[in-house]
């Protein structure tokens, strides 16, 4: 069976794309304020021994700017997202749709079921 994706809905797109990005957001977060806190205790050992003294970065600052890290990164792919789903709509009626081929796949158990009967 033949099929022509026509149209995708943005706003579902966004939805989507701001959930996944979401954790995967707070993820990268988490990783970026480790790396900053280890930079920052590194930073001010060395900045303390030439009479610098760099300024350690606190946990709360680290957290809060992971939460706007997701947040941003979310927010920033669900627009690109919704974007991209409306240029694909506007293209579609111009070169024409994704062509997908679908198969129907039986249920390995009812099968069975048919050959035992």
């Amino acid at each position: 069976m033949d099929y022509e994706l026509k149209h995708i809905d943005a706003w579902s797109v966004a939805k989507t794309l701001f959930i996944i990005f979401l954790f995967l957001g707070f993820l990268f977060g988490l990783f970026y304020i480790l790396l900053l806190a280890s930079v920052s205790n590194i930073a001010g050992g060395f900045g303390q021994e030439f009479g610098a003294g760099i300024p350690h970065v606190g946990g709360a600052f680290l957290l809060i700017l992971s939460i706007f890290i997701a947040f941003f990164i979310a927010f920033l792919y669900a627009i690109v997202g919704a974007i991209f789903a409306v240029l694909y709509n506007i293209l579609v009626g111009w070169i024409g749709g994704i062509k997908v081929e679908l198969r129907e796949e039986k249920d390995q158990f009812l099968i069975r079921d048919e050959i035992a009967e």
